[in-house]
């Protein structure tokens, strides 16, 4: 767990610089996630870790579709859910959710943007609608609706650890 941690933490730290999360860094924590997996849990470990994959992958995919989170963010989460395994990197994804919508909510606050928010949000889904064709949610250059994804699912990593360790009973 530790290293999963620090993992996250660095891609954090790197996309907080640089608004990139390097595959290099991925690929260690896939490499080091299937091999965690397959010495805890033998051939179970090995389909554990890709159902664990998966599960994020679906959940976050129409997200990324729409260009809502970046791939760097779902390549993080599905690294984290191969190494928790489907359910629990499902109930982490869930949880970086509903920490990134409260973050979001404070930037909002914030940046005093909220309704112009719900304004883009509004004329985009109707423009789907209306059009049937794709175009990115987010603007090249737009600032005032930029939340680095990196944050919650950090925090949620690290929210799930208190729990486990029962640290921080939810």
């Amino acid at each position: 767990m530790i290293f999963l941690l620090h993992l996250t933490c660095m891609a954090m730290l790197l996309d907080l610089k640089y608004r990139k999360i390097p595959n290099g860094l991925v690929i260690t924590g896939v490499i080091c996630g299937l091999c965690y997996q397959i010495f805890c849990f033998k051939w179970t470990g090995f389909w554990n870790f890709f159902a664990g994959i998966l599960s994020v992958v679906f959940l976050t995919g129409a997200l990324y579709y729409f260009r809502m989170i970046g791939a760097g963010d779902i390549k993080l989460l599905a690294v984290i859910g191969g190494f928790l395994g489907p359910v629990d990197g499902f109930r982490l994804t869930i949880c970086t959710f509903l920490v990134g919508g409260v973050i979001s909510a404070a930037l909002m606050f914030k940046r005093r943007n909220l309704f112009s928010r719900l304004f883009y949000l509004k004329i985009y889904i109707y423009q789907y609608i209306e059009t049937k064709q794709w175009s990115p949610y987010r603007k090249i250059g737009c600032e005032d609706g930029y939340l680095y994804f990196s944050v919650p699912i950090f925090i949620s990593l690290l929210l799930y650890i208190a729990y486990r360790e029962r640290i921080f009973p939810i």
